[in-house]
């Protein structure tokens, strides 16, 4: 059985190697095809290569002054393969890399990294989509997370930073500030049930001056430490 699995996904992998490049192929190009087996002199041309020597990589594509330029496809040895622009020898513009884990990342690449806009997805359901910066959630971003949490908002070196909602699988939600990725600050938890929390927030607790509303209408207003209310004000 295990046999005929791994069998089963060595074919499925190299008719999807097959189709990324047969597409990149049938990409019409400008450029003529290369000439002759030695591409590190290769220019303003269109060529095929793999797997080589010592990078593993299997390349099907556009060229520039030895490196791949321009539109193309490629395999890296552990199984990672990405279809898009190049610039330099470095995804550079529009792309989708699949890793050899089954993510998948569609947008914008600045030298090999995801930068600017783009989505990004895993096998076990986490999806991200929005700013990047080198590798990282930057900027404005929605991120569903394995367990069903969904965050919308704004980040900074890969973590929630600023103004977000969270809503959790059941429903409740914070609407409010963030800091590497902890409620803190200014903010408003709301349960499912109806209950509410508006207030001052520090390592994701209610700490500060704040207002909780509880499902019969009882209010409690007063200073919090560590989500305990240790001075109540009337």
């Amino acid at each position: 059985m295990v046999h005929d699995y791994c069998i089963i996904k060595k074919v499925l992998g190299g008719l999807f190697l097959c189709l990324l490049f047969c597409n990149v192929a049938q990409t019409k190009s400008s450029l003529p095809e290369c000439q002759g087996t030695s591409f590190p002199t290769w220019t303003s041309c269109y060529g095929k290569v793999g797997p080589l020597p010592i990078s593993g990589d299997i390349y099907a594509g556009e060229w520039k002054n030895g490196k791949y330029h321009g539109q193309g496809a490629i395999e890296y040895l552990d199984g990672t393969k990405y279809v898009g622009q190049w610039n330099d020898g470095l995804p550079n513009g529009q792309g989708t890399l699949i890793d050899f884990s089954g993510a998948k990342y569609i947008g914008a690449f600045k030298d090999g990294k995801y930068n600017g806009e783009g989505t990004y997805t895993k096998p076990n359901g986490v999806k991200y989509a929005g700013q990047w910066k080198n590798n990282k959630y930057h900027g404005q971003g929605i991120n569903i997370s394995a367990d069903g949490k969904k965050y919308v908002g704004q980040w900074n070196d890969g973590l929630p930073n600023g103004q977000g909602i969270l809503t959790d699988p059941s429903g409740n939600k914070y609407v409010g500030e963030f800091k590497d990725g902890m409620r803190q600050g200014q903010g408003t938890y709301t349960t499912l049930d109806g209950a509410k929390y508006v207030g001052q927030w520090k390592d994701s607790l209610p700490d500060g001056q704040g207002t909780y509303t509880f499902v019969n209408g009882k209010v409690e207003i007063g200073i919090w430490k560590k989500g305990e209310l240790i001075k109540r004000e009337k």
